[in-house]
């Protein structure tokens, strides 16, 4: 399943950068990501997903790779994980660059996401009905953070 969504940024990618670099701060933003932690800057970690979909309460343990950065435009990574409840297994390829627009930037984000096993039994619809609930959320909290920089 391929996902996507962009917004304006109120300053340059230059400013913006360090915010979504600062895994903490940005972390906060993902909806039911818990227990990040920081292996190597800018190169691996590790987090749990914590989320209800449909009928299944997962929880995944994940690890994280930074595949490249191109500062301040551009970070490319991917994770994988296995639900230890329902053996679903994820994986999702992750695209966010920042483009420069006037005085601002704009935010874009990409995702290839695929699910194999039992949370895949509920159907596409439901699944990206889901994420797309999880970019809007983020999107929220991060123009909250934004307001702080």
């Amino acid at each position: 399943m391929q996902f996507a969504m962009s917004m304006d940024l109120p300053a340059a990618p230059e400013r913006m950068w360090g915010v979504l670099t600062d895994v903490k701060r940005i972390s906060e933003c993902i909806p039911g990501c818990e227990n990040v932690e920081e292996i190597v800057r800018l190169a691996t970690y590790k987090a749990t997903v914590k989320q209800k979909i449909g009928p299944f309460k997962l929880e995944v343990p994940a690890d994280i790779v930074v595949d490249e950065v191109v500062e301040p435009s551009r970070v490319g990574m991917h994770a994988t994980g296995r639900d230890k409840f329902t053996g679903t297994r994820l994986s999702v390829a992750l695209e966010v660059t920042l483009v420069r627009e006037g005085h601002g930037a704009k935010l874009n984000v990409s995702a290839q996401l695929d699910v194999q096993g039992r949370l895949a039994t509920l159907g596409m619809s439901v699944i990206k009905r889901r994420a797309e609930q999880n970019f809007q959320e983020f999107e929220t909290r991060l123009r909250a953070v934004l307001e702080t920089v």
